[in-house]
């Protein structure tokens, strides 16, 4: 009884005092609120955020920018960091098509047009032209000139010839000839160098004339008839036309006949064999011109000369003369 009774007394002091204790008010006037028991809240662990379905994990929502990635599951991989992401915007790798498509081969850089080397221009020719080659000098010039004067040729000195599409084409000191000895003229004119005709009275006058007078009746020269005279080509026969005709710088003339003043003419044609004068006369003439020309082409040298003589003042090495 007494140990009860002791118990049952503490235990209403206690009441009491926690009673005296509820009742005396809170010094800054506001009263406090109970105080709960200590085991009255269990500390309760945190509820486990739902799964989220594997496509929303993949595509997040466009405003969520700051949004913690999506729980990777148990059985997949981690995916490696990727490169530096502007990189991987600046350079997209190439689309590949088809096997054997153009897409498949390498691509080089386009270049700018400015970068574009521009196409070269032809080279320029080297020298002067061939016609300024052949200018004579004011010393020999003259000296032709008197040469033409004691002949008695008939001419005038003209302007310089030239041609726009051709350079070397052309005559430096050209000179017309209408009459290249007293009485034998040179039909319809020629212009030549100085030096051809030089060359063409000095042949006339010592060769061609007299050979003339031992014709059958003695006819008497009055003139001759001409082929090509100056004349911007190539030469004839030759098929690439790599070097131009001594035509083109006046250095050649070409003779188709022999006129007299009965008006008769003697062409000049294969004769070969006839074994009269007049085959006679065409080999003088045309044999004495090699003294005069350094080149003498006519009937038998090819085809396209089988009809008139060709005399020209072609310079050569070491005086060479091609007389065919």
């Amino acid at each position: 009884m007494t140990g009860r009774a002791a118990g049952a007394g503490l235990a209403l002091a206690l009441m009491a005092g926690m009673a005296v204790a509820q009742a005396v008010p809170d010094p800054g006037g506001a009263e406090r609120p109970p105080e709960k028991p200590v085991q009255a809240e269990a500390v309760q662990p945190a509820p486990a955020p739902p799964e989220k379905p594997a496509e929303a994990a993949e595509q997040p929502a466009d405003d969520a920018v700051d949004a913690t990635p999506p729980l990777a599951r148990p059985d997949s991989t981690p995916a490696e960091p990727s490169a530096d992401s502007s990189e991987a915007e600046a350079e997209p790798e190439p689309e590949t098509g088809n096997p054997g498509s153009d897409a498949q081969k390498p691509v080089g850089r386009l270049i700018p047009p400015e970068e574009t080397a521009a196409p070269e221009p032809p080279a320029e020719p080297k020298g002067p032209p061939v016609r300024e080659t052949l200018r004579e000098s004011d010393f020999d010039y003259a000296a032709c000139l008197l040469a033409l004067h004691d002949l008695g040729t008939v001419y005038e000195e003209i302007a310089e010839i030239s041609q726009p599409d051709q350079r070397d084409c052309g005559i430096a000191r050209p000179v017309r000839v209408t009459a290249i000895l007293p009485g034998i003229a040179l039909q319809g004119g020629a212009a030549m160098r100085c030096d051809t005709a030089r060359s063409l009275g000095f042949w006339m006058r010592d060769f061609v004339r007299p050979a003339v007078a031992r014709l059958p009746d003695a006819p008497r020269l009055s003139g001759l008839q001409l082929g090509t005279t100056y004349d911007c080509r190539g030469r004839v026969g030759d098929e690439a036309e790599a070097k131009l005709s001594e035509h083109a710088f006046g250095n050649a003339i070409d003779i188709s006949a022999f006129t007299f003043h009965d008006g008769s003419s003697l062409p000049v044609e294969p004769r070969q064999d006839s074994g009269d004068l007049v085959e006679s006369f065409q080999r003088a003439v045309r044999g004495a011109a090699c003294l005069e020309f350094t080149t003498v082409l006519g009937p038998g040298s090819n085809a396209s000369h089988n009809d008139h003589l060709h005399l020209d003042i072609a310079a050569r090495n070491g005086g060479w003369r091609l007389c065919q």
